[in-house]
């Protein structure tokens, strides 16, 4: 047993050791690491230390392993800064990725009590559902359920929302712009129907978010909620204050 009290286990010190190699060596999503040896001596670790940290990044959606191939840095992550109100795509092609959706279903439904209270809107008020299936560069990420006002955009249940974006229809033809609202974050797991959907295991850990969006009036837009793979995307603040980002959380959102 080592002496020093507070000595970093090896798997740690793998899994600290290859995040610096990617960092220190520049290396960018679709590059491969090499191969275990030249690993091991490069960072001080042993073959097994080694491999419990891959399989962790894995885990992680850091690194993925193809088979006959070797192991390789994942594309970043889309991420999503709560003081800001970009939309999901806009996230997603901010870090050079692809957005697709895949359409679940649509249609017009009218508030009950329980979608009133969470949406915090009156009882019966018309609403445009949504549910899509959000894909990453192919990758099923998100599954993302969305009420819509539907008085603000009417024509709404006439178009294709696997090919347009809800925000840039609604801007268009209702000149409505979300300028703010707020977002409520969770750990949940997946239920059986979620798993089919985003060919995950059932009971598989996901982010829950539900979020109220308002216009520049503060008028009600949309209630959304979803589940998110947290190896698919990130959630982040960036440290503002008083309105203002600070220096600290611009840099840690650089990295």
């Amino acid at each position: 047993m080592s002496s020093e009290p507070y000595a970093i286990p090896p798997k740690d010190r793998a899994f600290e050791g290859i995040l610096w190699y990617i960092k220190h060596y520049d290396l960018q999503g679709g590059d491969r690491l090499p191969a275990e040896r030249v690993l091991c001596e490069e960072l001080g670790v042993s073959r097994t230390a080694l491999r419990a940290a891959i399989t962790r990044l894995i885990s992680c959606g850091t690194l993925e392993s193809r088979r006959g191939s070797g192991t390789y840095v994942c594309p970043p992550k889309p991420l999503n800064i709560f003081q800001e109100t970009w939309n999901y795509t806009q996230a997603v092609e901010r870090v050079g990725s692809k957005s697709t959706a895949r359409l679940v279903c649509s249609k017009v439904v009218y508030a009950d009590i329980d979608l009133a209270q969470k949406a915090q809107i009156e009882l019966g008020m018309p609403l445009f559902c949504i549910r899509r299936v959000r894909v990453v560069n192919g990758s099923p990420a998100s599954i993302e359920t969305a009420y819509v006002n539907l008085s603000l955009c009417p024509s709404l249940p006439d178009h294709d929302f696997e090919q347009e974006s809800l925000y840039d229809v609604l801007l268009k033809e209702g000149n409505v712009r979300v300028s703010h609202g707020k977002e409520h974050i969770s750990i949940s797991r997946l239920n059986a129907d979620e798993a089919k959907l985003l060919d995950a295991q059932e009971g598989a850990p996901v982010f829950y978010k539900a979020s109220h969006e308002r216009d520049e009036n503060d008028g009600f837009v949309e209630y959304c909620k979803s589940v998110t793979l947290p190896t698919k995307y990130r959630f982040a603040d960036n440290g503002e204050a008083d309105g203002v980002a600070t220096k600290v959380g611009v840099e840690w959102l650089r990295q």
